[in-house]
């Protein structure tokens, strides 16, 4: 188990929980880890974002995934 001074910060297992002190230092840190990401991966997220709405749409928002 970690600790960290900025924020909390403990691992369990094979995830890191991190609790910030306050929304901004929380909305500061999306922020820095959302400008570090390649576009390509935005670009390929979004795509699979549409196919899986259009999927749902596709079913009345029933259950799609089969249809992936």
């Amino acid at each position: 188990m970690h600790s960290l001074n900025r924020g909390k910060c403990t691992k369990q297992g094979m995830h890191l929980l991190v609790y910030y002190e306050d929304v901004d230092e929380l909305r500061e840190r999306l922020i820095s880890v959302w400008c570090e990401l390649d576009q390509s991966v935005v670009n390929h997220a979004i795509d699979k974002w549409k196919r899986r709405l259009s999927a749902c749409v596709d079913v009345d928002g029933g259950h799609f995934e089969h249809y992936l």
